[in-house]
């Protein structure tokens, strides 16, 4: 299985939360308001907060095992990675795995994908570091004596 993803990833077994969010209302002038579409969120669970397990992590988004909600659903997520104790993010879920699977003898666990729409600039420039680090790691073991000083 190769690696198709355009940012590279931090993995976790971490906790998060999440909660479905409203759709972000815009105002528009009444000329324009006739001529535009957009996507509609899913509002299914609306205001449920509900507890998953951060999977894996990139500056852009995060895979969170547990019970997906459905998809284009917006979730407001809440975690902590090492050196950052709370990060807040609000995202999109654009795919799901609506149960656990076997594939290659590696159990893909039942959850969803998440494209940040927002993230503050600070946990981003924190994510991307972490990344780096990691890369130039000689492995994991030397990379977390450094994350938690």
């Amino acid at each position: 299985m190769s690696n198709r993803r355009k940012s590279p990833r931090l993995y976790f077994d971490l906790p998060v939360s999440f909660e479905v969010l409203p759709a972000h209302m815009i105002s528009l002038p009444p000329e324009l308001a006739r001529v535009f579409q957009r996507v509609t969120p899913s509002e299914e669970g609306l205001g449920r907060k509900v507890e998953g397990r951060l999977r894996d992590l990139s500056s852009t988004g995060a895979f969170v095992s547990g019970t997906p909600p459905p998809l284009l659903t917006r979730v407001g997520l809440i975690f902590g990675i090492p050196g950052f104790a709370r990060v807040e993010a609000i995202g999109w879920i654009l795919w799901r795995r609506t149960e656990d699977v076997t594939l290659d003898g590696k159990v893909l666990p039942a959850g969803f994908g998440v494209l940040f729409e927002y993230l503050a600039p600070e946990a981003r420039l924190h994510i991307d570091r972490l990344v780096i680090m990691q890369q130039n790691a000689m492995d994991i073991d030397q990379l977390w004596p450094v994350l938690l000083e």
